[in-house]
């Protein structure tokens, strides 16, 4: 049985073999402040505009879906907080999502939480007692669904910085893949 080390990759990284990549964290803050832009930092274009364009994706479809409470760093009254109400420990994953997840954050505090006394509408709340909404709030799934797919944006965000501080810087000398 022998015991030395085979190469599966071919030596896609033979500038590298027997050692570690040193981690690039220059890049990794970069992907967490522009999704994307840790991966054109190290040279990889094409790849971080995809990855821009799969974020937009799924953070706009969030917004569409709940509309802007689906970014919420404070707790609405009509949150249920003995059911595990606490809608605002979802922004920690969104906030993954850098500067875009405060701004719409801090957004949507200054229009829905001054909001006007005829902005407001009566709901049911969870304990059957009557409470206020403002009228462009989605409540219920949608709210649910939106802060869901705001959060894996900011999740996957933060997996691809930690994959673009990691990654070997690639080597152009070579001929084209």
């Amino acid at each position: 049985m022998s015991t030395t080390p085979t190469t599966a990759g071919n030596g896609t990284r033979a500038s590298n073999e027997g050692g570690s990549v040193p981690f690039k964290w220059a890049a990794f803050v970069l992907g967490l402040v522009l999704p994307g832009l840790g991966h054109i930092s190290i040279g990889e274009k094409g790849r971080g505009v995809r990855i821009l364009a799969g974020f937009l994706v799924l953070w706009f479809s969030g917004l569409l879906i709940g509309g802007l409470g689906s970014v919420r760093y404070w707790d609405p009254p009509y949150t249920n907080p003995a059911g595990g109400g606490k809608r605002n420990l979802w922004f920690i994953a969104q906030a993954a999502a850098g500067p875009i997840a405060f701004g719409f954050g801090a957004l949507d505090a200054s229009l829905i939480r001054g909001a006007k006394e005829d902005d407001l509408i009566e709901i049911t709340m969870h304990d059957q007692t009557v409470g206020t909404a403002h009228r462009h709030t989605a409540i219920g799934h949608a709210a649910d669904f939106g802060t869901l797919f705001c959060a894996l944006a900011g999740l996957i965000n933060f997996a691809v910085a930690l994959d673009a501080g990691g990654r070997a810087t690639p080597d152009r000398r070579g001929g084209g893949r």
